[in-house]
């Protein structure tokens, strides 16, 4: 069934009291087309806007009441006068509590890992069924996963074993280990499936998924599907006695792909050891108690507890620990919060692995390092 574009403008208006709102960035008419038919007829899911430009998603999320901003919204990579990667940067400042999707046809890594930078939730590719974007969208607002193709997956993944560098502090264990149910979770999630998917695929329920994949990462020693298929590749392993003498780093943030990519920066720094990736802040103080660490780099907005609330506990109870707040957020109120915690650094999500190095490198010679845009802040 086809519609013209009036009448996928007068479907974009429907209110409806329960349901995702998701708003649709892209300049292409057909996908545009496509995607509002599909998300408007999905009991779940009702189109927000329509915009056809960066600069026209920030004029018209400006416009509107807080209370009825989209909750998802999905960006192409390629348009004119702004494109998708850097409207996805000054959205997320802007507009913090709003998840970005990326749906393109580029899969490159360079677009991919900028696009993580800039604050994207998931990263998705156009060839996408219909009915797997929005298995994709529901599992974003139900459990905060993020929704990455198979393909874009493995892209990411190869990259992660490319670099060479093991998260310290993982054992590999025999997959003997596991029951044959549990292996049989751990294969597809490794090829790449979600959480319902398995389920449906299994005919076991969600929560049954769940708890599987907790068990495995329990008696596998590891955290998160990326780690689980870096064993599986063979490329996980325990860390050389020349880790010894690192300078002992714990991720925090509530993306993990955006953990998986800063853990592969870092993978290239010889004096630098990734101990701990946490996408839950509650976590963290129990793991500081468990593990020696020299800098903790975290995200200021995370649910559950706001990363620079996170900084003054870690302030309060391991003063030795450096803090280096890595953010989307320009905001002068918190960054001068940050000063006046305490933190040793600031700087911006999409700064570079140079700059990442030099602020990670200063704060460890007990120096401070904040962006260069921040300074006027302090």
């Amino acid at each position: 069934m086809s519609y013209s574009s009036v009448a996928i403008e007068q479907m974009t208006h429907k209110q409806q009291a329960q349901g995702i709102r998701v708003a649709i960035v892209d300049d292409n008419k057909a996908t545009v087309q496509s995607l509002s038919e599909v998300l408007n007829y999905n009991p779940k899911t009702t189109v927000s806007f329509i915009a056809r430009s960066g600069i026209e998603f920030l004029e018209k999320i400006k416009s509107i009441h807080p209370d009825q901003f989209p909750d998802v919204v999905i960006m192409d990579v390629n348009m004119p006068v702004m494109n998708g990667i850097e409207a996805v940067r000054q959205g997320k400042i802007l507009y913090p509590e709003v998840k970005f999707l990326m749906l393109t046809v580029f899969d490159d890594e360079d677009t991919l890992f900028e696009a993580i930078r800039a604050g994207a939730s998931g990263y998705l590719l156009k060839d996408e069924r219909a009915s797997v974007i929005l298995s994709h969208i529901e599992n974003l607002m139900e459990d905060g996963s993020s929704p990455m193709s198979p393909r874009i997956a493995r892209k990411t993944l190869d990259l992660l074993a490319a670099s060479g560098k093991p998260i310290a502090g993982k054992q590999i264990v025999e997959l003997k280990d596991l029951t044959a149910r549990e292996k049989d979770v751990l294969y597809l999630l490794v090829d790449g499936l979600e959480y319902r998917d398995i389920s449906e695929r299994l005919h076991i329920s969600p929560h049954t998924v769940r708890k599987h994949i907790s068990n495995i990462y329990e008696k596998l020693h590891i955290s998160s599907k990326a780690q689980a298929i870096r064993l599986m590749q063979g490329t996980l392993t325990a860390p050389p006695a020349t880790l010894t003498g690192r300078h002992k780093i714990l991720l925090v943030d509530d993306h993990q792909i955006i953990l998986d990519s800063l853990s592969m920066m870092m993978g290239t720094f010889n004096d630098i050891e990734v101990t701990g990736k946490i996408n839950d802040p509650r976590e963290v103080l129990h793991f500081l108690e468990q593990h020696p660490t020299d800098l903790m780099i975290s995200d200021i907005n995370m649910p559950h507890m706001d990363g620079l609330h996170l900084a003054k506990l870690v302030r309060a109870q391991f003063p030795e620990i450096k803090i280096l707040m890595l953010t989307v957020s320009e905001s002068a109120d918190q960054v001068k919060e940050a000063v006046r915690i305490g933190v040793e650094g600031y700087i911006l999500k999409k700064a570079n692995k140079d700059e990442l190095s030099t602020a990670i490198h200063t704060i460890m010679d007990g120096h401070r390092y904040f962006s260069q845009s921040l300074l006027a802040f302090i």
